[in-house]
């Protein structure tokens, strides 16, 4: 692994202008196409917006979770603001949820949140909670998030739809819930990408992924970055050998939202070897000095039209100022 990239201050960078392109997996953007050709998707878009689990969702965190702000933890907030900054992100509400188990995921799609629980605080260091947090926007930077919240709610949507429609509901699934499933393991590879140039340390990226799967302090503290990679590579071999193998692999997976850790790790780690990764480094600007920049700004840099100093967007082309 390389060491951690960034700039020359020893500050973290940041992209103005990263694109969801830029970031986007292959594999997220061949499933995504895949997804939008099976029929009866727009129909069930559009009941599972009906069925309100948004709004559903934001009455539970307000009721029990702790909405973070630059008056509510403000050194967490600090974080989660830099992480924004970094992937050119405008912040979604951020929450604190109360459970010990270590976890984070984004929600909402008319206003979308990203939420951590109280049990990954406890486990991750600053450079691993900028990966995790910058894996979430990432989701929110790509546009996952509607399909995302559909891909965990299928079967309820799906049961749902079967007594409202006769039995519609459930000849409409068949097709869909695995091609949802299938697009919801390979966008995660692509905020994996968005959680790496957040954290800007290859090797603590790795590190937050095991905590996830293990998070268990006599585990982690002593695992061995070099040492899951060596596994990853034993697993791609074994499992890229013969048809049974290749079938296992398809078998055990078809039903979950989440790749393998390790599979992740294996790509974590290509595309962190890759030019392309390299490309985005180069380009990136110390974050002071962007933040600077935006505090001077008169005119847009994209249009070129007048702006004032607390416009956090330009009036004539919607780009983000600050």
């Amino acid at each position: 692994m390389e060491k951690p990239l960034k700039s020359m201050s020893g500050e973290r960078l940041c992209f103005p202008g990263l694109s969801m392109e830029a970031i986007q997996h292959p594999w997220d953007r061949e499933a995504l196409e895949a997804l939008k050709k099976v029929k009866g998707l727009d129909f069930v878009t559009k009941k599972l917006l009906e069925l309100g689990f948004e709004r559903v969702k934001k009455i539970q965190l307000l009721a029990n979770s702790l909405k973070v702000s630059e008056r509510q933890c403000p050194s967490l907030y600090k974080v989660y603001r830099e992480c924004c900054d970094i992937l050119d992100v405008e912040p979604p509400e951020f929450y604190i949820e109360c459970n010990p188990f270590p976890n984070a995921y984004t929600f909402g799609y008319t206003q979308a949140f990203v939420v951590i629980t109280s049990g990954l605080l406890e486990v991750l260091d600053e450079d691993e909670l900028h990966f995790v947090l910058g894996h979430e926007l990432g989701h929110f930077k790509c546009g996952h998030i509607l399909y995302m919240m559909m891909a965990q709610n299928i079967r309820l949507i799906l049961s749902w739809l079967g007594q409202i429609t006769l039995g519609l509901g459930r000849l409409i699934g068949a097709g869909l819930e695995y091609a949802l499933l299938a697009w919801s393991r390979k966008a995660e590879f692509s905020a994996d990408r968005a959680g790496l140039l957040a954290a800007q340390n290859d090797e603590a990226a790795i590190r937050a992924l095991m905590k996830l799967a293990a998070p268990v302090e006599k585990v982690w503290r002593e695992v061995s970055v070099e040492e899951i990679l060596r596994q990853a590579e034993e697993f791609e071999s074994l499992t890229d050998e013969d048809l049974l193998s290749k079938f296992y692999k398809f078998f055990y997976t078809i039903e979950m939202t989440h790749p393998w850790l390790i599979i992740r790790t294996r790509e974590a780690k290509a595309w962190i070897e890759s030019d392309e990764y390299k490309d985005i480094l180069k380009r990136g600007v110390p974050l002071n000095e962007a933040r600077k920049r935006r505090r001077q700004v008169s005119v847009c840099p994209n249009c070129g039209s007048p702006v004032g100093p607390e416009d956090k967007f330009c009036s004539n082309c919607g780009y983000r100022l600050r």
